[in-house]
Order: C-alpha cells, then structure tokens, then sequence
C-alpha cells in the first residue's frame, strides 16, 4: 500500500475511529457521585417524618427547591389539596426541568413524603408513630438530585422532566395513597413523555431489584431499556426475573397513557416501620441505581435501535 491511494485509506481509518470514539464518549454515562447521594439522604431523614402538614414537610420541600434551583432551567412547585377523611391536605409535587427543547422527553420520579404511621411495625403500640422513610422515599429522591446535578455539568440530548411526589405514602388505605402521582397525570398536558422512570425504595443495602410485572406487561420497551442499561454499567442489583405487581406511583402515570415502569425493591424488611433509617441504605445502592438512569438516558432509552428484550432466564418467573 503507497502513495496518495494508501494514504487515503488510512485518513479515512483514522475518521471512521474517531466517529467510533466520539459516538462512545456520547453514550457514556456522567459521573454519579453516590456518596453525595447517601448524604442527601441522610439530610432529608434529618428533618424529621416528611408528613404533610408537619414543620418537617415544609423544611424538606423548602431544601429541595433549594437544591434544584441552581441545577435545572425550571423549579415549579405544583400546589394543590386533597381531603382525606374529612381531613384537608396542602401538598406539592416538586417539578424540575432540563434542556426544556432537547430531542424526545424522559421523566424520572420518585415520591419525598413519608408514612405517618408505622403500620407495619412489629411492635403494635409503635404502630401510630411516623416514620423517618429512609429508603421508603428518601432513597428516591436522593438519586434523582444527584441525577440533577449530572445532568447540570452534562446536559442531555433529551429534555428531562424530574418529578418529586407528594402524599404517595399518606395512607392508611390505597385510597388515600399516590396523591401527588394522581394529580401530576389527571393535570398533565401536552404530548406525554416517551418513557418514565419512578425510583422507590431503591438504597437498601441487601439491593435486589427484579422487573416489576405491571411495568413488564405494560411498558416492556422502557424495561429492556433500563436493565440493558444496568448491565452495561455492571449494576447487579438490577435481575432479569419478573417480579410481583406493585400498586405504586407508575400506575398513575400508565393509566393516563405515560410509559412508566416502576424500579423497586419490595423485599426491603422494614417497609412501614420505625426500622426504615438511613443506616439500612447504602451508597452502592443508590450508586447503581443512578449510573443506570444515566448510562439508559446517554442510550436514548426505548427509542434505541440496538435494544432488545432483557427478559428472563429459562425457569424465571
């Protein structure tokens, strides 16, 4: 190989290697600092019970507004009431935005109230206390904010909308659960996003999160999206099986035709009990869970060409 023919193959070599490097580093994941995320969480336990209509409610939301304000174009707080059980409730959804005119539309969510009561706690005169909801919302919230922070340094190609629900874990009963996911879809406007991520309990130290049944049979492309994801950025917490169908925040989201599936972990022992403190939740947990958003968000989510179905072994459920 010489002259001017042998010196064209090689330019033209060394072009297609580096459209190869530049498409890489495009789709590589930012940064997620989870030791700051861990930190997050502990901050949000430190408040107090997030109930609503409590100093602590307000305090967190306050803090939280306060975070995203510097790291997303938009910061709107959606204000609205409910009455349970002849009881009116002030509530607000914290709704954070990014690259409002980017190419295609993923939401991520995650709810940041806690239980009032701990009804599953297995001593039953300390069934009526709140809880601190370390893993059951503040989990949640803390990968998303560092989300926030990545996508700050970063931004995305897509436009991002980040969701932080209010009086998801109100309760007693299903009736008075998912408030702020109920409002958020029953008001929503304009094209829905293309696909949706909701976070719950997900910084369990024991982390093992298998592939929701309502998220698999209803939005299975979101799902192979996110656990082709995980696998990329070696994240084992995120198992091929599919697991029991949840009542959560997703189906909110689902029934009002948004492509949400649901990312939990609901093995964790001490659901609902004055136990679910931030020294049962891990950095490494909540580190894998945010590499993962973000290496499925660099991906282009479901809308990529290379994906296909990461459902389930031979034997798996």
């Amino acid at each position: 190989m010489t002259g001017r023919r042998g010196l064209t193959i090689v330019l033209l070599t060394l072009t297609f290697a580096l459209s190869a490097h530049l498409a890489a580093a495009a789709r590589a994941p930012q940064a997620f600092d989870a030791p700051r995320a861990y930190r997050d969480l502990e901050k949000q336990c430190a408040f107090g019970p997030r109930v609503p209509g409590t100093a602590a409610h307000r305090k967190t939301a306050d803090w939280l507004v306060s975070q995203l304000k510097p790291l997303a174009a938009t910061v709107t707080r959606q204000h609205f009431t409910v009455t349970v059980r002849e009881k009116r409730l002030a509530l607000t959804n914290i709704i954070a935005t990014f690259n409002p005119k980017g190419k295609g539309h993923a939401l991520f969510c995650a709810h940041w109230d806690s239980r009032p009561t701990a009804d599953q706690d297995p001593d039953p005169a300390l069934r009526f206390r709140p809880i601190a909801g370390a893993n059951d919302g503040a989990s949640g919230v803390a990968v998303l904010l560092e989300i926030a922070r990545a996508l700050k340094a970063h931004p995305p190609a897509q436009k991002v909308t980040l969701v932080l629900f209010d009086g998801e874990d109100y309760g007693p009963g299903i009736d008075a659960m998912f408030l702020g996911s109920r409002y958020f879809a029953e008001n929503y406007r304009g094209a829905p996003p293309d696909w949706a991520v909701l976070l719950d309990m997900v910084g369990d130290k024991d982390l093992r999160i298998p592939q929701e049944a309502n998220s698999r049979s209803r939005a299975p492309k979101v799902v192979s999206a996110v656990w082709h994801a995980a696998a990329q950025v070696g994240a084992a917490a995120f198992v091929p099986e599919v697991g029991d169908p949840i009542m959560d925040d997703h189906l909110q989201l689902l029934n009002r035709g948004i492509q949400c599936i649901d990312v939990i972990d609901f093995t964790y022992p001490y659901w609902h009990t004055l136990a679910d403190t931030a020294d049962k939740c891990s950095p490494a947990s909540l580190g894998q869970v945010g590499r993962t958003l973000l290496q499925a968000l660099a991906e282009g989510g479901p809308g990529s060409p290379a994906l296909k179905p990461v459902c389930c072994p031979p034997g798996a459920r």
